[in-house]
């Protein structure tokens, strides 16, 4: 049979399975995504107590024992003050952060260190009305127990923590670090109602069911969040729901203003340089007018909340620019065969966008998050929406720029160097 000689019929199942093979790889770091040391800061302002002559310092064994933790989830970061911890958060640089008051210990132990001492001073006064200790002596024993600290007006009170957390950083790195600072707190109360229950058992005291609640909850845990995700906004997701359609419609506005040039039969320098110059115009009209396009109808018809539409139109319409460049500039060197590579970079480039860095495999996070454009882009876009921030020239506005220059040197030197035909077909840009 003729077909069975026909080589697209052999090609088929190799095409597929290196097909599927590519978009496996693509797809690869949202096979498994868990996160690898998520860095959330502690700020530990104790200062400790002493009870009885004994030192105890409830902050300080809870700082080491979070920092030397061997958990792959979360990578604990000492800050010595709740100022640069929270700039860490603005920054990015930890996802969450929790924070013990100066008087951590005391009012941690507080309800233990008065069940105690109400103890001791009844125990007391029943000895002496029954005459096993002489009243001098009794107050020997008061004097000497005041000088070691063990005041009967000691005022109870719940020890505090807070925790904070960047909701608007990344939706996946912050419902994890919230969930790790909630159990924080619920450890932090058992184990301070573990130290407190075995001090009362050493001192060989009975605890009443109205002490119990104390007793069991020493610690009170305040929960909030900053850049907070508000409804309408993509749940925390815009920069991944935000990247596709606009690297597709640049890529698609780059193949209409390649063949605008190619199919308008330029053939002089002259002419060409002309018209390479009203392309690069029209890149800037289409940038612009589907930038601002695209986010006011996200807006006005689609209910979108941005806080700052105007702002957001600006980054992307330089945004869609900057791609524009890339890929036009491409297309004028390599001509239509490069569309596929930035067609597969897309899809290289979705689970970076989506996910933090911290839940990638290793190799994403040392080699490709750093210099991957996406990445970039994504980020400048959650600071902007979630974060308040203005639209600044940092690391991903010299990129984008970096791709019009790239974009005009290419054009202007395919323009006047590249061979031209007087054949309509075959007149590159």
């Amino acid at each position: 049979m003729n077909i069975l000689k026909n080589k697209f019929l052999w090609l088929a199942p190799i095409v597929i399975l290196i097909v599927l093979g590519i978009f496996a790889l693509a797809f690869y770091p949202a096979f498994n995504p868990k996160p690898k040391e998520l860095p959330i800061a502690i700020v530990n302002k104790d200062k400790g107590t002493s009870i009885q002559d004994k030192k105890i310092d409830i902050g300080k064994k809870l700082e080491d024992k979070l920092t030397d933790s061997d958990s792959d989830t979360v990578k604990w970061k000492s800050v010595d003050s709740e100022k640069k911890a929270k700039d860490g958060l603005n920054e990015q640089k930890y996802y969450g952060m929790i924070v013990l008051e100066k008087d951590f210990s005391k009012h941690a132990m507080s309800k233990a260190q008065k069940v105690v001492m109400s103890a001791k001073q009844q125990e007391m006064k029943d000895k002496v009305k029954s005459g096993d200790i002489p009243p001098e002596k009794a107050k020997q024993m008061k004097e000497k127990m005041q000088q070691q600290g063990g005041n009967n007006d000691v005022k109870v009170e719940k020890a505090h923590v807070k925790t904070l957390v960047n909701d608007g950083a990344n939706k996946q790195a912050s419902q994890i670090a919230s969930q790790v600072l909630s159990g924080v707190g619920t450890n932090i109360n058992k184990q301070i109602t573990q130290q407190a229950t075995s001090m009362l058992g050493n001192q060989d005291v009975k605890v009443s069911p109205k002490d119990i609640n104390g007793l069991t909850n020493p610690v009170k845990v305040s929960d909030s969040k900053i850049h907070e995700v508000k409804d309408h906004q993509g749940g925390g997701n815009a920069p991944f729901l935000m990247f596709m359609p606009v690297w597709m419609s640049s890529i698609i506005a780059s193949v209409l203003l390649y063949y605008a040039f190619r199919t308008s039969n330029n053939v002089s320098i002259a002419n060409r340089v002309k018209a390479s110059l009203l392309q690069m115009l029209f890149a800037v009209i289409t940038a612009f007018v589907g930038g601002f396009g695209y986010i006011y109808f996200m807006s006005g018809v689609l209910g979108f909340d941005f806080p700052h539409t105007a702002r957001m139109a600006l980054f992307i319409s330089i945004t869609i620019l900057g791609f524009i460049a890339l890929v036009l500039g491409s297309m004028t060197v390599l001509t239509m065969l490069v569309v596929p590579i930035f067609f597969l970079a897309m899809f290289f480039s979705i689970q970076l966008v989506m996910f933090p860095k911290e839940m990638l495999p290793k190799f994403y996070q040392d080699y490709i998050v750093s210099w991957n454009p996406f990445t970039h882009y994504a980020t400048s876009v959650r600071e902007i929406l979630y974060m308040n921030q203005p639209l600044t020239l940092n690391s991903t506005t010299w990129m984008l720029i970096g791709f019009m220059i790239y974009g005009v040197v290419m054009i202007l030197v395919a323009t006047i160097i590249k061979k031209h035909s007087d054949k309509r077909t075959e007149i590159p840009s």
